[in-house]
């Protein structure tokens, strides 16, 4: 199966309306959307299904056990990402480190799954798309994007070689566009005809590919 991933150097320069456009014209059944932070192609695709959709788990956080906990503070003074206060660990400043769990005398505090977002899968007899939500303040953005595209290959069905897929990217160069990058065919890059939207996306432009890949640019033109 060939991969087109659609990228952007900036929101809001017409990346989703172009992807969802290529998949109209060439009557595209399997896509995805990878852009986690703020999906909108099912929107735009008018998806006429219901979502299949599983919360996603990225990594652990520490959570405290007050029943076996003794107030020391060793959690809080070793804590490199300032997320423990007065003995309270915050969610959205836990990286999942472990230290915490390691060092505390008690055994106090154990690591637990934590859902970082949602996967959401449209299944129908002749089309699947595969997109997800992160949730907000989580730090798994690249894993759920892998998550996503696999979730798209593993249910598509009698996968042939030159069957296209095409995948609506984040925009920048984070995690998520890494993520994204990765396994696919050919990138296109979706830009404004502008110095700054050229410029924003020079990044983009060498990413690597796969032997034959090719990086294509389409500069959208909005009206005043």
């Amino acid at each position: 199966m060939k991969q087109l991933l659609v990228l952007s150097g900036k929101g809001g320069t017409g990346k989703t309306t172009i992807t969802s456009a290529l998949i109209y014209i060439n009557q595209i059944s399997d896509f995805a959307d990878c852009d986690v932070d703020a999906p909108n192609l099912h929107i735009i695709s008018k998806q006429k299904v219901e979502p299949l959709k599983n919360d996603y788990y990225g990594f652990d956080k520490a959570v405290i056990d007050y029943d076996k906990c003794i107030k020391c503070g060793l959690c809080e003074l070793n804590c490199r990402f300032g997320a423990i206060h007065n003995i309270e660990i915050n969610p959205f400043e836990c990286e999942g480190c472990s230290l915490c769990e390691a060092i505390c005398p008690q055994q106090a505090i154990k690591m637990i799954e934590h859902s970082s977002g949602e996967l959401i899968l449209y299944k129908s007899k002749n089309s699947t798309f595969s997109t997800a939500k992160l949730n907000m303040g989580s730090g798994a953005s690249g894993k759920l994007v892998s998550a996503v595209k696999k979730q798209l290959k593993d249910n598509i069905e009698n996968i042939e070689e030159n069957q296209l897929s095409i995948i609506d990217g984040s925009p920048g160069i984070g995690c998520p566009v890494i993520a994204s990058i990765s396994g696919v065919d050919n990138i296109l890059v979706v830009t404004e005809p502008s110095i700054s939207g050229i410029h924003e996306n020079a990044d983009q432009t060498h990413c690597p590919l796969p032997r034959n890949g090719r990086i294509l640019r389409c500069f959208a033109a909005r009206p005043l």
